[in-house]
């Protein structure tokens, strides 16, 4: 009996030997078989997050427009009246279009204003009396008034006339004939003159010369003048 017990022992533990050994190639497998589970998940993880970068990355960022209200206000100039909801290329557009053309009819321009000048002063004037040939019961003379001066003044009216005779008034003023008066013009050199009717019918004495007052002045000429101190009609000044 103690003979026989001996092989029965190691023949046991030789068996439980072959199950851990067993267990532990179990183990062992079913340690490497989660280790390869856990690599391939982490693998996957590593891949999907690298695809949702370069995904993320590819994409275009998406601008956030700015609001319509803040564009106009740095686009539109101060008192513009582009409405604040408009976009800046809108409100480029609306500022720089031009106005339209006005239908109504363009008024006619007024001719401008003709230019006033001075009556002619006597420091201006040359003065002298003219016979002229006579006709019958009258005899004639001309008045005449020069400018002398760099400058163009105007006459205008009658002078007046009265006759001398050595120094002495004869016969009486001469009286205003009844016609147009005009304005003349008397560029610088140019000539104004007046004509002077004498009725001659009378028997007076002949003047020697004559005293003339151009129109509308107080200064007094004497000129030489031969004629019948008769009644006296003057003319208004004319050209010439």
């Amino acid at each position: 009996m103690i003979i026989n017990s001996r092989p029965r022992s190691s023949t046991a533990r030789q068996a439980r030997i072959a199950r851990t050994q067993g267990q532990t190639r179990t183990q062992g497998r079913a340690g490497t078989a989660g280790r390869r589970l856990a690599l391939l998940l982490g693998a996957t993880a590593v891949l999907g997050t690298a695809c949702s970068s370069a995904t993320s990355s590819s994409a275009p960022a998406a601008s956030t427009p700015p609001a319509a209200s803040t564009a106009a206000g740095s686009t539109s100039p101060a008192g513009s009246s582009v409405p604040a909801s408009v976009s800046p290329s809108q409100a480029t557009v609306a500022s720089s279009s031009p106005a339209p053309a006005s239908s109504s009819p363009a008024s006619p321009s007024r001719p401008a204003p003709a230019t006033t000048v001075a009556g002619c002063q006597a420091a201006a004037l040359g003065v002298q009396a003219l016979r002229g040939s006579g006709a019958a019961g009258h005899q004639y003379a001309f008045l005449e008034f020069t400018n002398k001066s760099a400058k163009a003044c105007s006459l205008t009216g009658f002078p007046g006339v009265q006759l001398l005779k050595a120094g002495a008034l004869l016969g009486k003023p001469a009286v205003r004939a009844k016609k147009p008066v005009t304005s003349i013009l008397l560029a610088p050199g140019r000539s104004a003159t007046a004509r002077l009717v004498d009725d001659s019918t009378c028997n007076a004495e002949k003047s020697d010369s004559v005293q003339i007052y151009p129109p509308n002045l107080t200064t007094k000429f004497v000129a030489p003048l031969s004629i019948r101190g008769c009644p006296l009609t003057i003319d208004p000044v004319v050209a010439g």
